[in-house]
């Protein structure tokens, strides 16, 4: 298990009352049913912009085999439509909330339905309804103490940007090369998701509100 998601998902964690396994596993049926998105991501990176929540881990499990960049809502619509431009994303993974600060140009999918569904949009009106629902459960073996894929996976945007493997995010100690992301100024997925998920905790959204 060398990726972030299959650790997430081995992990044991949940968010509220969903086990992060179901979460990745609707993350990998999204990509496995939508043939437009597997199109849209074809040679490109996704896009999360997305508070800590279920929704971010559908995201990154639907990312699996590309670079997920990390839009901060904080940010300005000119500096997220840049990043967007700079980075090559082919698809934003977002909320119907945050849809009109996605460039128009840009596809979304909306994931304010998971883990029963997402929808799949394209700026010229085209739009998928994807069951996420009846997917089968997500099967976990393999070793848990893989040092990760040298890969990228996740972008950090804003400056200083940084570029996180799955290596760096599975040797998330803070005296190791991902200590680093706990300065950067949008690290939040990370520090409130990803990385208590990673320990096998549970959270609750609640907080974050």
């Amino acid at each position: 298990m060398d990726t972030l998601a299959l650790r997430l998902a081995a992990a044991g964690g949940r968010i509220d009352d969903l086990p992060a396994a179901q979460l990745v596993a609707a993350g990998f049926t999204l990509l496995q049913r939508s043939a437009p998105l597997v199109r849209l991501l074809s040679g490109r990176v996704s896009a999360l912009l997305l508070p800590p929540g279920p929704a971010a881990v559908v995201a990154l499990a639907a990312s699996d085999g590309r670079a997920a960049v990390l839009l901060p809502s904080t940010r300005s619509d000119a500096d997220l439509a840049t990043w967007c431009a700079d980075l090559g994303v082919g698809a934003v993974f977002t909320t119907k909330g945050l849809r009109p600060r996605v460039p128009s140009t840009l596809s979304v999918v909306l994931l304010d339905q998971v883990p029963r569904s997402a929808m799949v949009l394209t700026p010229d009106g085209r739009e998928q309804i994807v069951d996420l629902g009846s997917h089968t459960g997500l099967t976990i073996e393999g070793e848990t103490d893989l040092p990760g894929r040298d890969e990228e996976c996740l972008v950090l945007p804003a400056p200083p940007r940084k570029t996180l493997t799955h290596r760096n995010l599975l040797a998330h100690d803070r005296t190791t090369e991902a200590g680093g992301i706990w300065d950067h100024p949008d690290a939040v997925v990370l520090s409130h998701l990803v990385i208590p998920l990673l320990a096998g905790r549970t959270i609750q959204t609640a907080s974050f509100a």
